[in-house]
């Protein structure tokens, strides 16, 4: 097992997983796949082993970058987890979330927040069109994109002051990305790529891992990406 083919961009190396992947996992390129499997899963999520309450020491350097005023855009936001952290922090929210299952979800935990429901814009954040905050966050939402260069640099352009996001390392929590190329596997975990990626577009960030306990008592690294456009 090896990191990426040396000749190819972590950039390119994203795509071809991505398209490796469809061949292995109809959820990947298919949207109403994707959302059978939320679905029945979405109803459990917060009691399986979510990443958000467990995220104290991530959450720590995220909240002095914010301000009371701020408009932050989520992309994904799942159940509201991360969301339920940042809004006492900000002053308005949007949210980028393309699965009916997991809104509903949303829908029922904000409930108990106190805290008027955000806007959601119901579509991927590949098809989303002129968006614009002070803050854009997200967390674990990037699995199904194939186009990362793209879809960072849209992240790019449509912060104001910040950019964070939040990727899991290492298996069960997050799969790298994996391709063969002359019966070699070569797999790269998506932060690395992701910050990469970045690198390729010019975009200086900074690039920290916090090791986090989740629920079931596992021990992984988790990223946080964060850049001011």
């Amino acid at each position: 097992m090896s990191s990426r083919p040396i000749s190819m961009s972590a950039s390119a190396f994203w795509i071809t997983a991505w398209e490796r992947a469809v061949q292995t996992d109809v959820r990947v390129k298919d949207d109403s796949e994707e959302e059978k499997f939320w679905e029945g899963y979405a109803p459990m999520y917060d009691e399986r082993n979510p990443l958000a309450p467990y995220t104290s020491v991530i959450m720590d350097a995220v909240f002095p970058h914010l301000r009371p005023e701020d408009h932050l855009l989520e992309v994904g936001p799942g159940t509201g987890g991360f969301t339920q952290l940042l809004a006492p922090h900000i002053g308005r929210i949007t949210l980028v979330e393309p699965s009916a299952s997991m809104f509903a979800e949303f829908r029922s935990n904000w409930q108990k927040t106190g805290y008027e429901l955000p806007e959601v814009v119901h579509e991927k954040w590949e098809e989303v069109e002129e968006a614009k905050a002070d803050v854009l966050f997200s967390a674990n939402a990037v699995y199904r994109i194939r186009d990362m260069k793209e879809a960072l640099l849209k992240m790019h352009e449509t912060a104001k002051r910040h950019v964070f996001l939040v990727q899991s390392i290492g298996r069960p929590f997050a799969g790298p990305l994996s391709l063969s190329c002359q019966d070699q596997l070569y797999e790269k975990e998506r932060a690395v790529a992701i910050s990469e990626i970045l690198e390729e577009l010019g975009i200086k960030h900074t690039y920290q891992t916090f090791p986090v306990e989740r629920k079931n008592g596992m021990t992984h690294d988790v990223a946080l990406i964060h850049w001011e456009p």
